[in-house]
């Protein structure tokens, strides 16, 4: 009598036996070969012949004996397979419908049954003991396991404030920063969602310092904040190697740079490059939601390089409940889409995706919102709105932006700085000779000095050129807000540019020239309509810093820069007066390598403290020291 394997079935060979043939009859599957004259039984039913075998004291062959398949399950069960729970049952109409209420449910044509993702355990239970369907004990003992760590993640996302120390970080974080810090080194792989304003970019980098072996780490952002990265972190962890790649010729040897910035343009290129670091920020992540871009593709394979254990972080301002389909291929980055039953699993649940009349599927719908958040927070998504850490924030939050101006723009603007860095040495050769000393003497230079204001008008065309090159950027921003469902205020200087901005965003505007009436409809409108019907209004700062309540946004943006302090103060405080229920975020958008450094340096310099108002010095002091700073070039 002997037991072994043939093929994809097992051959039980024994001499007639009434009470062995009544019993292998019973076993499913099995069959009689009258050529043969053995029985035939199918590999599904291992268990069983093998029991049977040993029973009858049958020779079993080592590889029958070896043998391992996928444990037979009943018709009607729930059970736990990699991570995900199967729930097995014959059609019915009354259960399908049922099942498919379950988040992040998905069927399963390999294994013909529907999966959901784990922590969805709740509501798999539920159904299975509202429809009679069997449960493996293991999931019980999951379940509560489960619960409990959704519930303190849940906690853990709105938190706003946590106890560490990061004693490399030039600065201090706020508290509700610290928190950030502490959920994102927990998680690991997560959203970090704060409303805009509130510092997501030092929370990412406080995350990868704190975090033991996260170095090196790969930052990509929008090409436009290449710079504005690589300042922040010479900013707060001055001791670190930077390098960026801002082209598809150069990238720096391995080993030379602990973070490396790059934007999203080039990182399909230098995919190869870029994969297996030990951490990544994705800034501005809904640059990747397109699940299809190449952009997106391969942020998904650099992210999954980084190992079960590296840091992976998404940085968005942007609400969820807003576009759910753009979040998908977030999670996908993150490697989280397979516990919202991934990509087809979450757009029918949270997008009510559905097929038109011409069979193309529409996702760009939302459902079950609130349990979509509820499962992101539980999940991997941290978010704090202005409101909820009012307290913490200074009354006014000052932000300098570093970006690169459109490569036309920037061209001409160099052609202008060196009109005017000729014009200067020409009039300093002139002063030396009239004074008989050298072009670089005290003298000349205290002449040049006195003449800052007769050069303030060239001075002024830099700052134009300079606002014309960050155009692109500037609007790029100021919409970004508006689908935020948040109000902007521009300041600016030229005529030209303050008009350019308002037929962009609406017509609304203040500024010289425009009647007491005029002026007043426009900041009435501004203060009293919907975003969607007064999105923006624009300052010419002389013309309004004073005397005006723009109390409706929390957000100014300064496309060009005043001369002093005081202006600047002036400005902003048109927004943070009595009236304003928060805090209030003053962007300043700087073209690299243009007046725009010099000017805000400048002032920093006067204001000694970012958040407190000082006095400003005279024009011609301001001036002198630009003049002098272009003429050393």
């Amino acid at each position: 009598m002997r037991l072994s394997l043939s093929d994809d079935h097992l051959v039980a060979e024994f001499p007639y036996d009434a009470a062995q043939v009544e019993e292998i009859k019973k076993i499913e599957g099995s069959s009689w070969d009258r050529v043969a004259q053995v029985w035939r039984v199918p590999v599904s039913s291992l268990e069983e012949i093998r029991e049977f075998a040993a029973r009858n004291k049958f020779q079993i062959d080592n590889e029958v004996l070896m043998l391992t398949i996928q444990k037979r399950r009943p018709t009607r069960c729930v059970y736990l397979d990699e991570g995900s729970l199967v729930m097995k049952f014959p059609y019915e109409r009354v259960i399908i419908k049922a099942v498919k209420q379950v988040p992040g449910i998905t069927w399963s044509p390999e294994m013909k049954a529907w999966m959901a993702p784990m922590n969805s355990v709740a509501e798999v239970i539920k159904w299975a003991e509202a429809f009679d369907v069997p449960i493996d004990d293991e999931i019980y003992a999951h379940a509560e396991n489960v619960h409990d760590g959704l519930e303190k993640l849940k906690e853990a996302s709105r938190s706003t404030d946590a106890s560490i120390e990061i004693p490399t970080l030039q600065g201090e974080l706020l508290p509700y920063q610290r928190a950030g810090v502490r959920y994102a080194s927990n998680a690991r792989r997560t959203f970090i969602a704060d409303e805009m304003g509130l510092g997501k970019t030092i929370q990412a980098i406080a995350t990868v310092e704190y975090v033991w072996d996260s170095y090196p780490v790969v930052v990509v952002c929008p090409p436009s904040l290449v710079l504005n990265w690589a300042k922040e972190y010479d900013r707060w962890l001055p001791r670190l190697r930077i390098a960026t790649v801002t082209n598809r010729k150069n990238f720096p040897d391995e080993g030379t740079y602990d973070v490396l910035v790059i934007g999203y343009s080039n990182i399909s290129h230098w995919e190869k490059q870029l994969s297996k670091h030990r951490a990544y920020v994705f800034d501005e992540s809904h640059y990747c939601k397109t699940p299809t871009a190449a952009r997106t593709k391969s942020a998904v394979k650099i992210a999954k390089s980084a190992g079960k254990d590296g840091i992976v972080l998404c940085l968005t301002g942007t609400p969820v409940t807003n576009r759910p389909a753009e979040y998908a291929s977030q999670l996908e980055i993150l490697g989280k889409l397979k516990d919202f039953g991934g990509l087809w699993g979450f757009y029918r649940r949270y997008c009510a995706a559905y097929q038109d009349t011409f069979g193309q599927w529409n996702i760009s719908g939302h459902s079950h919102l609130d349990e979509l958040n509820d499962r992101l927070r539980g999940t991997c998504y941290i978010r704090r709105t202005k409101d909820q850490v009012l307290s913490e924030l200074p009354p006014v939050v000052h932000s300098p932006v570093v970006i690169e101006g459109t490569s036309s723009g920037m061209d001409e603007y160099r052609k202008a700085e060196k009109d005017i860095i000729k014009y200067l040495q020409e009039r300093a050769r002139e002063i030396a000779i009239e004074l008989g000393q050298s072009p670089h003497s005290a003298a000349v230079v205290a002449k040049i000095k006195a003449e800052s204001n007769e050069h303030l008008v060239r001075l002024s065309v830099l700052r134009r050129l300079s606002a014309k090159a960050k155009m692109p950027i500037i609007e790029e921003w100021v919409k970004e807000r508006i689908d935020d469902g948040r109000k902007v205020v521009i300041a600016a200087h030229h005529r030209e540019i303050v008009d350019e901005l308002a037929r962009k965003f609406g017509g609304l505007k203040i500024q010289g020239g425009m009647s007491v009436e005029e002026v007043e409809e426009h900041k009435r409108k501004f203060q009293t309509l919907s975003v969607a019907d007064a999105p923006v209004i624009v300052l010419s700062i002389q013309a309004a810093k004073t005397g005006h309540t723009l109390t409706a946004a929390q957000d100014i943006l300064f496309v060009e820069l005043p001369w002093t302090p005081a202006d600047v103060d002036q400005t902003y405080s048109r927004l943070h007066r009595i009236g304003q229920a928060g805090s209030v975020t003053a962007t300043y958008i700087l073209a690299s390598r243009t007046i725009d450094e010099e000017i805000y340096s400048l002032i920093e310099r006067k204001r000694g403290v970012v958040t407190a108002a000082v006095e400003g010095s005279s024009v011609s002091g301001d001036t002198s020291q630009l003049v002098l700073a272009l003429l050393s070039r």
